[in-house]
């Protein structure tokens, strides 16, 4: 059984979800609390080194490649800049296939003669390029990510599925989800995100709920002292 861990100075016991399990890291030092959710977001989204390191099993993983978080679920933004990157890099590998050669030839030729009878009929000296670049394509075809699921528990799944395609994620974080979330909710995330192969971890400010089957629970109380729950269990209740 692989264990994923997430390791970083201050939060001990490290964070380690097997295959079997979810995760919640209750912090409630408040600042404690604001320099992890400062530092994650700063290594996922920005792709920087930091102060947390991820592996599975012996492996090194990348936080920006491995990891997604979701810090506002007012808006779980499926277009994002980190998105549309890695949809025009899908786009891109797509294009790269031999089978598209042909139609790319044509589309360079059409591109061609239209800048060129612009060129004749306006009178204006100019120059242009028709090479075809992956960027202005993908704006030209309006590529976008739709979001047409209602609840939040669908959209949440969703973004899981579009993460998952794009990239090869891991592990996926959600701020005071338990907030947003039902115990069913949450239960039925976990169960989704195990399908896809990818762990479910979320942070609290505090968490006062009952422990769910299959949840490991590291609290970091205000003295910055930990006490952990479910870590020697391996429950097989999925």
């Amino acid at each position: 059984m692989e264990v994923l861990t997430l390791s970083r100075l201050g939060i001990e016991p490290s964070i380690t979800i097997p295959e079997i399990n979810f995760f919640t890291l209750s912090v409630e030092n408040k600042n404690f609390l604001l320099n992890i959710l400062t530092e994650l977001k700063y290594q996922v989204e920005n792709g920087k080194e930091g102060g947390f390191n991820l592996s599975l099993g012996f492996k090194p993983l990348s936080m920006n490649k491995s990891v997604s978080v979701i810090f506002d679920f007012t808006y779980i933004d499926f277009n994002s800049k980190a998105i549309t990157n890695l949809l025009i890099k899908k786009f891109a590998e797509f294009l790269g296939l031999g089978e598209q050669s042909e139609p790319l030839s044509n589309l360079e030729s059409i591109i061609l003669n239209l800048a060129e009878d612009f060129r004749i009929k306006s009178g204006l000296n100019i120059d242009y390029d028709t090479s075809v670049n992956v960027n202005s394509l993908a704006k030209v075809c309006s590529l976008k990510v739709s979001d047409d699921k209602q609840t939040l528990l669908e959209r949440l799944c969703e973004y899981v599925n579009l993460v998952c395609d794009l990239k090869p994620l891991k592990l996926f974080v959600l701020v005071f989800g338990k907030a947003f979330l039902s115990e069913g909710d949450i239960e039925l995330l976990y169960r989704h995100c195990y399908d896809r192969n990818v762990r479910l971890m979320l942070i609290e400010s505090t968490d006062k709920t009952e422990r769910l089957i299959n949840e490991r629970r590291l609290i970091i109380d205000k003295d910055l002292c930990s006490i952990s729950q479910g870590f020697d269990e391996f429950n097989e209740n999925y």
